[in-house]
Formats: structure tokens, sequence, C-alpha cells
């Protein structure tokens, strides 16, 4: 790491029980070059060595430890104490290539009104690149009206709050750079949300501020099947309840969020409503399908809401609707 004054950024580790994984990470925020940072970790009172492992790796981290109260509380704790002008979030299971923040930073130089970046980012498993790019799976990003400056830099002509209601191309929280400025001006993470947190956060603080992206995979997520990002049951249930803070107030979200999220709340139950389908879980699918008709009567979820009233055989007949019908149940 090359210490300057010229530019300067906390990152903030949320962590929890990830003795495992917290020195790579923090390896790879030393690594970064070109930038002067501070590491702040907050830590959830972990019963493991995760704290331990920090301050071998890095001596001079910041640490709270607090009873874990969600990642969301832990990002937002690390915001109330960031010294930098720009706010980097790194998790605990995530790794940065060198050029990650000098990278992002470059973009500042041709806007220095820009206030959100984010990067592309990679997923693996163990030594396994299982996808190389996660921009390259969004068929609708290079339809963006976008400003390319070279070296993989991009500036958005529009705030990009409504582009990522749409599609969250802010892939992971890893990925995301913003100005501690603006994270604290919308109040910082939803400590409410256990899931969806960061989407919805994006949402507010996209808003009406100069977006920018390095389309340049520098983030290794990391898949491993304990995060929560692989709970699909978890996700949907996740984007029901953004859909509630937005009939809440819509007035701090993207424009044409109420109408958005209306359809996504059916779009949810029906997912959650076919998953239960799937796992044999007659009561289950019967309540989600019951939710997805109360936003709309849709004739196929009318159909499968039908189909589970007489329970476990009624499961069978929603299966068979799907060769018959051609409902997607995935």
């Amino acid at each position: 790491m090359t210490v300057t004054t010229r530019l300067d950024i906390s990152v903030i580790i949320p962590a929890y029980n990830r003795e495992c994984f917290i020195g790579e990470a923090i390896d790879s925020a030393l690594a970064q070059e070109d930038v002067n940072i501070e590491i702040i970790l907050v830590d959830g009172a972990s019963s493991d060595d995760t704290v331990a492992v920090a301050r071998k790796h890095a001596p001079d981290i910041r640490v709270i430890s607090e009873p874990d109260l969600g990642v969301a509380d832990a990002r937002n704790k690390g915001i109330k104490i960031a010294c930098a002008p720009w706010i980097a979030f790194l998790d605990a299971d995530d790794i940065w290539k060198p050029e990650k923040l000098k990278l992002q930073l470059a973009l500042t130089e041709n806007a220095p009104d820009i206030e959100f970046i984010f990067c592309d980012a990679w997923q693996y498993r163990g030594d396994e690149i299982i996808l190389s790019s996660f921009l390259a799976t969004r068929e609708q990003y290079s339809n963006i009206p976008k400003q390319l400056l070279g070296n993989d830099l991009v500036i958005f002509e529009a705030p990009m709050d409504e582009e990522i209601m749409r599609v969250n191309y802010v892939v992971t929280t890893s990925t995301a750079m913003v100005r501690t400025q603006a994270a604290r001006d919308v109040g910082g993470f939803d400590p409410t949300l256990k899931v969806c947190e960061d989407y919805e956060f994006w949402l507010r603080v996209a808003k009406g501020r100069k977006t920018g992206v390095v389309e340049k995979p520098l983030v290794g997520y990391r898949h491993h099947g304990a995060s929560l990002s692989d709970d699909m049951y978890a996700m949907a249930w996740g984007r029901v309840e953004v859909a509630d803070r937005v009939a809440a107030d819509d007035s701090v979200y993207p424009r044409g969020a109420r109408d958005f999220f209306h359809e996504e709340r059916w779009r949810r139950y029906t997912q959650l409503g076919k998953m239960a389908i799937h796992t044999g879980d007659a009561k289950e699918a019967r309540r989600f399908f019951r939710k997805s008709l109360k936003v709309h009567a849709s004739p196929s979820n009318i159909v499968l809401y039908l189909a589970t009233l007489t329970g476990r055989p009624g499961l069978k007949v929603a299966m068979a609707l799907k060769r018959i019908l051609r409902l997607n149940l995935g």
C-alpha cells in the first residue's frame, strides 16, 4: 500500500465468525495501490478468532466489537466513525484486486461531483471461477447512456437509481464506493432489513447523484454456501420487505418505485409460492399464492392457488400443470 495524502478512503468490513476468510480480505485491502486507507472492522462479538486474525494482518485496524445486530447495523457503525471522504465496503469473505480503489478514484478526477462508484466482479469457489463477470450477465447494461473515459472507466449520463431498481448492477456490496457524506445524508443502511439491505441502500444513495463504474472485475465474490445471498427464499422475501418500505414512503426512492414494487411484490409472492410447491409445503404455497392474488389475479396463479387447496394431492396437480400449461415453476 502506497501512502499518499491526496485521496483517502475508509474501508468498512462487517464480520461475524469469519476467521477463515477475514485475513485474506484484509490483505487485499492492504494491497491497494496508490491510496491511503483506514480499515474499520465492525465485528459482531464473534465467538471465534475473527478479531485476533484481523489484528494480526493489520495491527492498526480500527475495531468495533459489539453484539451482532445484522450487517446493515454493522456498516452503519462504520459509516458513523469513518474519517475519510470516501467509504468502500468490503465483506469479510470477499477480496479486491490491488488496483480496485485506485481505478475507482480515477473517476473522481474526471467527475469531481461523482458520489457513487461501483465495479464489476467475478464469482469463485476455492480455485474455481464460477463466473468471470457479473456485468456481462446484465443484458440491458449496454443500453444505458454512458460516457466512456477509457481504461474501463465509465460515467453514467443520468443517476442510476431507476436502472438499479429494475436490475441490480451493484452485484455485491464489496464493489461499491460512496462519498461518506452521501452515505450519511441518506441515513445509511436500513437496519431492519436482514437481506436486500444493500439493494435498498443503492436505491436511495444513487437517487439524484452522479454515478460511475469501472467495467472491470475487481472484486472476487466468494461462493461458499453460507452467505444470505445463497438463500433464495430469504432474498425473495427481502424484496417483499423492500416493497413494504416503498409503499410506506416512496419519496426517497426512484421515480416509478411505487408501481415497480407493486409488481415486484406479486413476482416475489409468486416465486415463493412456486418454491413451496417444490418443497412439498402446500400450506405455505397456498399462503403465498393467496398474497399474490391480492396484488392482482393472474390466471396462472389462480390455477395454482386452487391446486394447493387439496393439500399434497394438489401439489402433484400443480407440478403437472407445469407441463400442461407450461408454467415456470423454476
